[in-house]
């Protein structure tokens, strides 16, 4: 399912940070389970239909098999509910599979993220890090222990790409403005403060404005975030950059 305008559509779905259904007039936290299976159709069936069983096996792996087959049953009675509710069919399940009906005019932040990833630009990334407020699904309430393996390695991979696309968007000359770079930069750190590239272009920043006392503010700030978490200074490139921008050595 590709992507659309959230500001246009009249029902979307967020599945980053604090999830929830928007549809017009109403706002509403879903079944848990609900998302659960969509988020599962979009990464490991990129839309197309999936195992029934194999969700079953997943969001309840830690019951019994009988017991799973009642709460599958219960809970895609419930996104059934659900949907009826907020008037829309985006998942439909049968006895095998489990698919996502085309042509629904339903926003998805997970899938304007995945076509971004998939494709990615500098002015892309400002979207991302709008899209990207905090880890897939959080939930104080867990599912079963497969699928919470599972969530992790997709949340550490869904990071990795975010963290690649900023990566190479504060790279020089790749047409973001001075405020889109800081932007991207301060949200690049907010996620991994240890985020060389993103300390330095904020130190770059500081010193085209001539606040070389900030400079020197920022890099005594990353070596003090990359002494507390990892043990070790800044890299030969940001220490380089330090003195380039200051026109002093680390000793001045």
């Amino acid at each position: 399912m590709s992507a659309l305008n959230d500001a246009t559509t009249p029902v979307s779905i967020f599945v980053f940070g604090d999830y929830h259904v928007r549809s017009p007039g109403k706002l509403a936290t879903p079944p848990l389970h609900l998302l659960r299976v969509l988020v599962y159709v979009l990464l490991k069936g990129r839309g197309e239909p999936v195992s029934r069983g194999r969700i079953r096996d997943l969001i309840w792996s830690d019951n019994g098999s009988e017991r799973a087959n009642a709460d599958i049953r219960q809970s895609m009675g419930r996104i059934r509910k659900f949907q009826q509710d907020y008037d829309f069919e985006l998942l439909s399940a049968d006895s095998q599979s489990v698919w996502l009906n085309p042509g629904q005019n339903i926003y998805i932040d997970l899938a304007e993220f995945l076509d971004l990833a998939a494709s990615p630009s500098p002015k892309g990334c400002l979207r991302m890090c709008e899209i990207y407020r905090a880890e897939l699904l959080v939930s104080p309430v867990s599912a079963g222990s497969g699928f919470e393996e599972w969530l992790a390695h997709q949340r550490a991979a869904l990071f990795a790409d975010f963290n690649e696309a900023l990566s190479q968007a504060l790279q020089d000359e790749t047409g973001l403005t001075p405020q889109e770079r800081r932007y991207c930069a301060s949200r690049l750190l907010r996620l991994d403060p240890c985020h060389e590239g993103a300390h330095r272009a904020l130190m770059s920043d500081a010193a085209a404005k001539g606040q070389f006392s900030l400079v020197k503010q920022l890099y005594n700030a990353c070596s003090k975030q990359l002494n507390d978490e990892l043990g070790e200074g800044p890299d030969d490139a940001t220490v380089r950059l330090y003195q380039e921008l200051t026109g002093r050595s680390l000793n001045d």
